[in-house]
């Protein structure tokens, strides 16, 4: 009886044809898994933005935001001014959506929330306020030139590039708050650097829009 097995030449063929196919298929499956963090972010945020109008409709305002709870002249509604980590200071913000009255069910994570897989700290989506405090030039300029354009609050996640360094006010009226922070184009890739943004105007997508 004869019996054949596989040459090398084949055995080689095989391995090629599996690493053609894998080089096809991790790319898209990356880019599938960034499209749906994406689109929970945005779904997250329309969630939030819905509460934070429902907020405003009772109170003539949005909550405080983590800029007003970190400025001692902004912050009446606390007992004393605490220099709080930024983290803090978001779910402090976003707490007032939850209690005593729950406009939203609970403070939402950041999907890009977590700058590495050790990072064990989950943080919450950025939230600011511009129509407080700072929206007096003689406190802020930044926030006062968003408010000038418009913009009564903006939430933000950190979005691919999982920063979030850079002045979100600064951001939105124009200025060149860091470099690494603009806003998410999914044109340049669903992996593309940037931050997704929305504010009372709708999903962010260039200064003054």
């Amino acid at each position: 009886m004869c019996k054949h097995g596989f040459t090398l030449i084949e055995l080689l063929i095989v391995v090629a044809i599996i690493a053609i196919l894998a080089a096809i298929a991790v790319p898209n499956f990356l880019e599938a898994q960034m499209r749906a963090k994406v689109s929970r972010t945005k779904s997250d945020m329309r969630t939030m933005a819905t509460a934070i109008e429902a907020y405003s409709v009772d109170w003539n305002r949005p909550m405080m935001g983590q800029g007003e709870i970190w400025r001692q002249q902004c912050n009446s509604g606390y007992q004393q001014y605490v220099p709080l980590d930024e983290n803090t200071r978001v779910v402090a913000a976003w707490s007032k959506l939850t209690t005593p009255v729950a406009y939203v069910a609970s403070i939402l994570p950041d999907v890009f929330g977590r700058a590495s897989q050790k990072d064990s700290m989950v943080y919450a989506y950025a939230c600011q306020s511009f129509v407080g405090c700072l929206s007096d030039p003689s406190v802020s300029s930044d926030h006062a030139k968003a408010y000038a354009l418009g913009y009564t609050w903006a939430t933000a996640s950190r979005g691919p590039t999982r920063s979030a360094a850079g002045n979100l006010a600064r951001f939105l009226w124009g200025g060149n708050p860091a470099i690494t922070k603009y806003a998410y184009d999914p044109s340049n890739g669903t992996v593309s650097y940037g931050e997704i943004v929305r504010t009372n105007k709708g999903e962010y997508r260039s200064p003054g829009n």
